[in-house]
């Protein structure tokens, strides 16, 4: 057994050397992807914004879309529900945004395996323009975002996503689902430095048209992950998927465990399906498996074994603290918590999806492989409810 000291620290020097190379680049990815970013146009778009259940900061995140610097863009409100909080919210902010064009549209599709998709499917069919972005509803976007994306829109390109930032926790579990998005965007941002792209479906915008030169979205009714679905998609009609310059304000509100558990298993597991290559090899960028390593390493360090399990999990915790407080990154006194319950439950559920093609998104169950296949019915424009003293 004598090899495996040696062993844990070659996977030592791998981590610590893959973690100090994505915070350099995590801090240079604004600078060079706005360098590439020089498309001047700006054509028409159609902002479209699924909606479900109302949360902390839906308002100000939905309003957050009629406040662009952007000359000329509607806006389309979708939901499966023909009543709701959420829906009311948006006849609202419609009522009081009269200059930009809104719909707000019932989509009753069910023919995919994403509930996304499904509401997404009247409004592409509805839109104005051939640009659209996507949005979700916990994503505020500031006044530039539209023209930035589209800044990024040069030749070759047929999606233009964003890399998610979590701010305004108001649990622990909440606190523990933001380090670990901010944990994945350091990773997002380094491949985007690198020139990769994935799909992000926390702001996606594109062409409809090539969209339906990949063969549209029932060509990705197949899967949860429609946003990696639609970068593959153009990837195969030879147009590349890239990050913007700027990242996204993600707002995170009131969350618990069993939820935030929930998400990362559905996302380990889609990981599974959609990236067999790079997902084992996930936990050599994880700070407790490093940990683990140094502690096994630690004869060949000449460290004790938990001084060299406790240093590396300190000084990785700092370096994330650092780096968040370079980026201008929320950060709260709950982060040391907040990074352990992450490393742990992370690792839970990536250990989880080796075992399950079953997923929970929006209180129901569902297959990653397996989806209803059933005719659209037509895109019905909702009008907001009145009272018996306005209908008489």
């Amino acid at each position: 057994m004598s090899f495996i000291p040696y062993l844990a620290t070659v996977w030592l020097a791998i981590a610590l050397v893959v973690f100090v190379a994505t915070c350099i680049v995590a801090l240079l990815q604004p600078l060079l992807q706005a360098r590439r970013a020089k498309n001047p146009e700006q054509p028409p778009v159609t902002a479209v914004m699924p909606i479900k259940l109302e949360h902390s900061g839906f308002d100000v995140a939905q309003a957050s879309a009629f406040d662009q610097a952007y000359p000329d863009y509607e806006v389309l409100f979708s939901a499966a529900e023909a009543d709701s909080p959420a829906l009311e919210t948006a006849f609202a902010l419609k009522a009081n945004h009269p200059r930009i064009p809104t719909r707000i549209l019932r989509s009753q599709s069910d023919f995919a395996v994403s509930p996304k998709l499904n509401t997404l499917d009247a409004p592409l069919s509805a839109a104005a323009h051939d640009f659209i972005m996507v949005k979700d509803s916990n994503i505020v976007l500031e006044r530039d975002t539209l023209a930035d994306f589209m800044r990024n829109f040069a030749p070759g390109i047929g999606m233009v996503v964003g890399v998610p930032v979590a701010e305004r926790a108001e649990t622990i579990a909440g606190h523990i689902e933001g380090a670990i998005i901010n944990a994945h965007a350091r990773l997002l941002l380094t491949a985007s430095m690198l020139g990769f792209g994935y799909g992000v479906g926390k702001v996606m915008l594109f062409r409809r048209s090539d969209l339906a030169r990949a063969g549209g979205i029932d060509a990705v009714s197949y899967t949860l992950a429609e946003d990696t679905a639609i970068a593959k998609g153009l990837d195969a009609v030879g147009l590349r998927t890239v990050f913007a310059h700027r990242t996204l304000r993600q707002l995170i509100g009131w969350r618990t465990l069993r939820e935030v558990y929930d998400r990362q298993v559905r996302w380990s597991v889609i990981r599974h399906t959609h990236e067999p290559l790079t997902f084992p090899l996930e936990p050599i960028v994880s700070p407790l498996p490093a940990a683990f390593a140094a502690a096994l390493a630690a004869p060949v360090l000449g460290l004790p074994g938990f001084a060299a399990f406790g240093l590396t999990l300190g000084g990785w915790f700092l370096g994330e603290l650092g780096l968040a407080r370079l980026k201008g990154w929320e950060t709260s006194v709950y982060a040391p918590l907040a990074f352990l319950g992450r490393e742990t439950l992370a690792l839970a559920a990536w250990l989880r999806a080796w075992t399950t093609n079953d997923v929970v998104w929006q209180n129901g169950r569902f297959d990653v492989f397996v989806g209803a296949r059933k005719p659209r019915p037509a895109t019905l424009q909702l009008r907001p409810r009145t009272s018996a003293r306005e209908r008489a």
